[in-house]
């Protein structure tokens, strides 16, 4: 497709050249095939975004992707749009006559927005096709039979989408408001994967505990954290700031938690207290790499 652009690209960008070269009459014909090879061109780019969608829509691969990261087909779609954002001026030239996109107004309407200023047909055609890829991992998150990991699977995905959004030309084509509704939803999947994923984990020491039942809530602690920790040490979050917020999220959630309790009741409990504070925060700071701990919290 980028050979039929930078075709497209090229007679746009020397059409006035043409004109005057072969302005006289006689030379109609030759203006009239180039611009007949242009009408071609942009049919062929219309044909080829078409079959591209319609590539996406069968990708029927059934195999998880290991650890909830982002998926092949993420990949490949975002950085072919983005390669397709660099030929913005001639894929909005291309697709301004293609019937109208089959997105709902309502997935661009937004409170900042203005409606005075609507999104332009390009901005709605990469939209789109952004939307398609969403909808299969949608599908695609279904197949982890842990729900926490599925959520970790779209909350990686959708960080690749908006990273690659927000770095290319992308960015400027589908708008703040687009990428600030999409940054939202990243948080959305990352606060239901910390939720399902570390419950157990922080409902583990009660609200109000008492010396009395100390030593069980340690016990079941030492229980429901190394459950976690064994279930989510082969996790991956690829984008180094979002697993960095997930390690502040549980440094505040589950570390602080911890150490109030241990610092409170923690003497005379030796025999069944396994972690300080700071084992667990070197515990969990081994998370979320994709690769086995070199060493177990299991005692």
């Amino acid at each position: 497709m980028f050979r039929t652009l930078d075709l497209y690209e090229a007679i746009s960008e020397n059409w006035h050249q043409i004109e005057s070269i072969f302005s006289s009459e006689s030379n109609y014909t030759i203006r009239s095939q180039v611009i007949a090879s242009q009408v071609r061109l942009g049919e062929t780019v219309i044909n080829m975004l078409t079959d591209f969608e319609s590539a996406i829509q069968k990708e029927s691969s059934k195999v998880p992707v290991p650890g909830g990261g982002v998926h092949p087909l993420t990949r490949y779609v975002m950085n072919y749009i983005a390669l397709l954002s660099d030929y913005s001026d001639a894929i909005a030239d291309i697709v301004s006559d293609w019937p109208q996109s089959p997105l709902p107004e309502s997935y661009y309407k937004n409170p900042s927005h203005d409606e005075n200023n609507p999104p332009s047909e390009i901005a709605k055609r990469l939209s789109w096709l952004i939307l398609v890829v969403l909808c299969k991992l949608d599908g695609k998150a279904e197949l982890y039979k842990d729900v926490a990991l599925s959520y970790l699977f779209l909350a990686n995905n959708m960080q690749y989408v908006v990273v690659k959004v927000r770095k290319s030309n992308l960015g400027f084509i589908l708008g703040e408001d687009w990428l600030l509704k999409h940054e939202m939803k990243v948080k959305e999947y990352v606060t239901k994967y910390e939720r399902m994923a570390w419950n157990k984990v922080m409902s583990s020491i009660p609200e109000n505990p008492t010396a009395e039942n100390a030593s069980g809530i340690f016990q079941n602690f030492n229980v429901v954290f190394e459950e976690a920790f064994r279930t989510q040490y082969l996790w991956v979050v690829p984008d180094p700031k979002m697993r960095e917020e997930i390690g502040a999220w549980l440094d505040l959630n589950v570390v602080y938690k911890y150490r109030e309790f241990y610092v409170k009741y923690r003497v005379g409990l030796n025999l069944v207290i396994r972690y300080s504070p700071e084992d667990l925060r070197n515990y969990l700071s081994e998370i979320l790499c994709g690769s086995v701990s070199s060493h177990s919290p299991d005692r």
